[in-house]
């Protein structure tokens, strides 16, 4: 079955909100059994801990009302003089709303209001801050969020205006508090009931359901499949094929391209993925070899496991503009490439694209070093990692999770394989055409090359021609 994407607005829903900066700073390892994880979840698919919900108490409203009286101030103008962050969230929202600049008309409909004060952007936050996901619309205020950062001002906003990006992180915090408590459960009876559709099919008849069912709305997020539904490929022991590393819509970012190493995320606007950057210090190894991107709904199971058999010569986080790291980049990545002196910083967010990245660069018996980059899209990405460095892995074998929202993998493979990827028959194409594919499915095999002139007879016969 072939899984498309709809349309742009319906491909940037997919996004990963962290539960908390401290939880992204706990789980940095291998190790998930980590104080505030609650109810265990072990199977054959995976082993972690469900986030253990929490009640939305009167220190969070605090924190909440703090928070706005905060970015009042930080957007008042006094004396009709606009502050640095007013203005260019003036100049963004005036971008979305010109159809000139923003052909799409719709972005421009619900950001109107805001540009023209008839409501303020403090109630645009509010109401996000509590926004319980729901089938109907799950991505509903990224979504927009996602188009007035997309602006050219809103990109200074998010990457350069110091303010708003410390004010954001405790914005970013404080939503995660709610979706890990019990407060954003309001919805679960909802998904629970969703039979999805056929791009992005769902039945929670396919999860383990904890006794006494989902407490909040991460918990939900976080299921685990039943494993007999994601059996192993049954050529996994072949050396020369690839499994594949989790549910989503499967296409190819390039087939080998020698001519560059920059490639368009589809339906995530102005995001570039950079070889050579996303994956440090080997990505040059990757150039002309074939790249594939699984991108993952909210109705996927948001796991991820090893898609080759080898040993982790590199693993590290890599910071994106979107995170807790804004301002020393990130001290804690020795793999990330330093800044040369004196470079622009924004220019270099920019080329590295919005979001953050876990790399993993895996050396194998057949397949020459492999990469698995996984990126969380928007907000802060929690991507929790359960190797350590130097371990070997199994094909299929459990390698961590997304937090919540939507999120993609991306394969990466030297060049001159030989290697051929398709799901029951059908080849992998384009990102116009994904194709639904479960974790640990048969995914690719490297192929032999033709060999001409093995028996004398016709080598004798290829020369008199």
């Amino acid at each position: 079955m072939r899984c498309r994407i709809r349309n742009e607005a319906k491909a940037t829903e997919a996004f990963v909100v962290c539960l908390s900066a401290t939880m992204c700073d706990r789980f940095p390892g291998p190790t998930l059994a980590a104080a505030g994880w609650g109810i265990v979840v072990t199977t054959e698919s995976s082993s972690f801990k469900l986030p253990e919900a929490q009640v939305w108490n009167g220190q969070d409203l605090q924190e909440k009302a703090q928070l706005f009286e905060d970015f009042d101030a930080l957007v008042d103008e006094v004396d009709g003089r606009m502050s640095a962050t007013t203005a260019l969230v003036l100049a963004a929202l005036s971008e979305v709303c010109n159809p000139l600049l923003t052909p799409n008309i719709g972005r421009g409909d619900f950001w109107r209001s805001y540009r023209d004060r008839t409501k303020a952007l403090s109630a645009f936050f509010s109401e996000w801050l509590e926004y319980n996901p729901a089938p109907a619309n799950p991505g509903f205020y990224i979504e927009h969020f996602d188009h007035l950062a997309n602006t050219k001002a809103g990109a200074r906003l998010t990457t350069e205006d110091e303010k708003f990006k410390k004010w954001f992180v405790r914005f970013l915090d404080l939503r995660g508090r709610w979706l890990s408590s019990t407060s954003s459960a309001s919805t679960v009876d909802a998904w629970m009931a969703y039979k999805g559709t056929p791009e992005h099919p769902f039945d929670i008849d396919d999860y383990d359901v904890p006794t006494g069912g989902f407490k909040s709305f991460n918990q939900f997020f976080l299921r685990d499949i039943k494993p007999d539904l994601r059996p192993l490929c049954p050529l996994a022991a072949d050396e020369n094929v690839v499994v594949a590393p989790c549910d989503g819509g499967i296409f190819y970012l390039t087939h080998g391209d020698l001519a560059g190493s920059s490639y368009q995320l589809p339906g995530k606007s102005r995001d570039v993925f950079e070889l050579a950057e996303a994956v440090p210090g080997y990505g040059e190894s990757f150039v002309g070899g074939p790249l594939l991107d699984v991108l993952l709904w909210f109705t996927d199971y948001h796991h991820f496991h090893a898609p080759v058999s080898g040993k982790v010569i590199h693993q590290g986080q890599y910071e994106g503009s979107f995170n807790y790291d804004f301002d020393n980049l990130d001290p804690n990545n020795p793999y990330a490439p330093s800044l040369p002196a004196g470079s622009d910083r924004v220019g270099w967010y920019q080329r590295l694209g919005k979001h953050k990245r876990y790399v993993w660069v895996i050396r194998t018996e057949s397949l020459g070093i492999v990469a698995m980059i996984a990126i969380g899209f928007w907000g802060v990405g929690s991507i929790v990692n359960a190797i350590a460095d130097g371990d070997t892995v199994t094909k299929g074998q459990y390698m961590g999770h997304f937090g919540y929202g939507g999120s993609s993998i991306v394969l990466a493979f030297e060049p001159a394989l030989d290697l051929q990827f398709a799901l029951a028959g059908e080849q992998v194409l384009d990102p116009d055409n994904p194709l639904l594919i479960g974790v640990k499915q048969c995914l690719g095999k490297r192929t032999p090359k033709l060999k001409w002139g093995d028996d004398p007879a016709d080598s004798a016969r290829a020369g008199k021609r």
